[in-house]
């Protein structure tokens, strides 16, 4: 019995396993054609032109595939700002747009100038916190609930715990006879 349920759950596992690659085959499906060994990359619009094809390979999220064009759109070429030359790309180019995106796109776009500003506002936005919390504080100081641990020493939650057990009882004068 237990060798069935083995079989069968290995079975269900390798049949899983090609639908996925299946899956993964008719989504990266893409236009194969010749490959030139010269691209112009563009990560703002996340475009490749191939220079010796004269072709642009454009992502095309609707079809969930990477498709080939002569020519751009309006919008397509008004993002076409910076481009980085990538000598000798592997095959296909588009396989290794995650890391191009990545590397590329922070390296165009990011400046000392702005990472700089990006560290000022993100100080600021900690010290201005900082601030809010400590007036919020003081506001519960001034409502009359005052903290009554300022100048005592606390104490551990153990000795709290046998300190509340053991408390020596003031001595309380005896009801009045009847």
């Amino acid at each position: 019995m237990r060798n069935t349920h083995l079989y069968l759950f290995l079975l269900i596992f390798f049949l899983s396993c090609n639908e996925v690659e299946k899956s993964k085959e008719t989504n990266t499906t893409q236009a194969n054609t010749a490959q030139g060994s010269t691209y112009n990359y563009y990560p703002r619009a996340n475009i490749y032109y191939d220079i010796e094809q004269k072709h642009y390979l454009v992502f095309d999220s609707a079809q969930n595939l990477w498709q080939q064009k002569t020519s751009l759109s309006t919008e397509e070429n008004a993002l076409l700002t910076k481009k980085v030359v990538i000598n000798n790309p592997s095959l296909p180019i588009y396989e290794a747009n995650d890391h191009h995106r990545l590397i590329y796109g922070t390296a165009l776009y990011s400046s000392a100038e702005e990472i700089r500003k990006k560290f000022i506002e993100d100080s600021l936005k900690i010290v201005n916190a900082k601030k809010k919390r400590l007036a919020a504080d003081s506001l519960k100081m001034s409502n009359g609930k005052k903290d009554t641990t300022i100048g005592k020493k606390r104490k551990n939650g153990l000795k709290n715990f046998f300190d509340k057990i053991f408390k020596k009882k003031s001595e309380k004068p005896l009801p009045p006879a009847k």
